[in-house]
């Protein structure tokens, strides 16, 4: 039977729960652009948008679930069992120095769910997303009204502008859930998204330390990302700072982008999942206004694959001379 891991890399898993979580959120991003760009080309009326974003969404996302929930009944090894056939809370922790370490990551993540849920900066304040989300819900139209001066657009916007999709996926949230557009854009996305870099971050944990005979590595994964959780702390004392990004404005597209695609990109590439490191190209173009949308990924994914040849070429030619 073909073994599911990939030896390449380590004994790394192919495909982790991270990998899936990550995945579906650039689904509901594809999802959310496909009826912001019908809802413009068609001149539909937001109302009609959000419901055609929710009912893709309802029906994408059920499929993948049930398809996910086979495919792990199916599968030889339980979802919550680690490799070595133990379960997770059979194995918690195997020193008190991972203990410890986790326990601080735990702080460092819990205060800073609470800065998100608490915090009102006046770089919040600064943002427009908020009033583009209200006037899409006043207006019941995409991008007809300047949320500023609340008068129609003299001279309209730039089109790749108009094409971003987050401001309208923000807004069908707050539709469809009945939440305010300053509860979903400043607490619930930047939660979100919280949760997404960290989730990327432990991918890029277990790609950079993947399982050892000697044991060592869940101490430097432990050690990994509570080093993370401490530099986005200490990055939030400045606007441009990665930590500044995702602690107040968890809701931009170069933060989702700088914080979750990037450290998955990268855990991808190391495992060799060179097809899902290619959504996040299409989700880059989605959300960020930057070199029309491949200013980071596609260059990012381009190295890596090179690198990744020139070293197996290296190696290649290492070996035919031994």
């Amino acid at each position: 039977m073909r073994s599911r891991v990939y030896k390449g890399a380590a004994g790394v898993k192919k495909r982790l729960f991270g990998d899936y979580l990550i995945a579906g959120e650039i689904i509901v991003i594809g999802l959310a652009a496909a009826a912001h760009l019908a809802a413009t080309v068609f001149g539909w009326s937001f109302g009609r948008c959000a419901m055609v974003f929710a009912g893709l969404a309802g029906a994408v996302l059920a499929g993948c679930g049930a398809g996910l929930l086979v495919y792990r009944m199916r599968s030889e090894k339980r979802f919550f069992r680690r490799e070595d056939g133990t379960s997770v809370r059979q194995a918690c922790f195997e020193s008190p120095a991972e203990g410890w370490m986790y326990a601080v990551f735990g702080v460092m993540v819990l205060s800073q769910f609470v800065f998100i849920c608490t915090g009102d900066t006046n770089y919040r304040q600064g943002d427009m997303t908020v009033e583009t989300v209200g006037s899409f819900l006043a207006t019941d139209a995409l991008y007809q009204v300047n949320p500023m001066t609340g008068l129609p657009y003299t001279q309209g916007i730039p089109s790749r502008l108009k094409i971003l999709c987050l401001p309208t996926l923000y807004a069908s949230l707050s539709k469809l859930t009945g939440l305010s557009p300053m509860t979903v854009v400043w607490k619930v996305i930047p939660a979100v998204t919280l949760v997404s870099s960290y989730t990327a971050f432990t991918l890029l944990s277990f790609s950079l330390f993947p399982k050892t005979e000697e044991g060592t590595y869940r101490k430097k994964r432990a050690c990994f990302m509570t080093i993370v959780s401490l530099l986005i702390w200490v990055g939030a004392y400045q606007a441009g700072m990665d930590g500044f990004q995702l602690l107040c404005g968890g809701w931009m597209g170069v933060t989702i982008r700088n914080l979750v695609f990037l450290p998955w990109l990268l855990s991808l590439c190391l495992r060799k999942r060179w097809l899902l490191a290619a959504l996040c190209i299409p989700a880059e173009a989605c959300i960020v206004w930057t070199l029309y949308g491949c200013g980071v990924c596609m260059p990012f994914l381009l190295g890596m694959g090179i690198l990744q040849h020139c070293f197996r070429e290296t190696g290649t030619a290492a070996m035919r001379r031994k």
